[in-house]
């Protein structure tokens, strides 16, 4: 999806406003995010973006590019280095690519326990609201997320819903983990909560040669030409 300064902002509102400064917090980031051009900002990279502003940048991304950490979100990891560790944790549109279906309750698992208690999570996600009104990020991937998401996700985890807004028909969300209870077991009832539409960029697996179908690198590839 990339860094937009809408998104920057959102991010460091939510950190000022629970966290307070950025200066020494760890920082887990979801995807090998580029800046946006025409933002204002002089880096290119989210990781180069937040370290100057202080924060102990991670970022996690199957290309493993710029320095970033390369993992597989579908499978339950353990790193006991990173348990309970992150301060924050920016998802600026990574998870909705995660495939199988099935596997993003493996994703969210993953976040919740790399992410320490009283840290926050912040999530910018495509809206399913917004698609089923407008078909805003048709394509864009197979899972979407409705507010009724994140409300259950935070009841089921112990989790603080901080905030809640739409930035350009996508879910801009900050979350607390308040409480150190184990992630949500319950598998079916966090999938029902999720909005499935067939068609968008899969990411199939960090060690599938094919992990991005044909159809996909197509439709990726006009989409950066400036069709849609």
């Amino acid at each position: 999806m990339g860094l937009r300064r809408e998104y920057i902002e959102y991010i460091e509102d939510s950190i000022a406003g629970t966290l307070g400064d950025i200066q020494g917090k760890r920082m887990l980031e979801l995807g090998n995010q580029r800046i946006r051009r025409g933002q204002g900002i002089g880096e290119r990279t989210g990781k180069d973006y937040y370290t100057r502003l202080g924060a102990v940048h991670t970022s996690l991304d199957f290309n493993g590019k710029d320095g970033a950490v390369a993992l597989d979100l579908s499978r339950l990891h353990d790193k006991p280095e990173w348990q309970g560790w992150f301060d924050l944790i920016s998802n600026p549109g990574t998870t909705e690519h995660v495939e199988p279906f099935e596997s993003q309750f493996e994703c969210f698992a993953n976040l919740h326990s790399w992410l320490r208690t009283g840290g926050i999570a912040v999530h910018i996600v495509p809206a399913a609201e917004e698609l089923e009104r407008g078909g805003r990020w048709k394509n864009h991937c197979n899972n979407y997320y409705s507010r009724a998401f994140f409300e259950a996700l935070a009841a089921a985890n112990g989790y603080e819903l901080i905030s809640a807004k739409v930035i350009n028909q996508l879910w801009a969300v900050c979350l607390r983990k308040d409480r150190d209870w184990p992630f949500d077991d319950d598998r079916t009832a966090f999938l029902s909560h999720l909005t499935r539409r067939e068609g968008g960029i899969e990411y199939r697996g960090i060690d599938d040669p094919d992990r991005l179908r044909p159809g996909h690198i197509t439709r990726m590839l006009l989409r950066k030409l400036g069709f849609r």
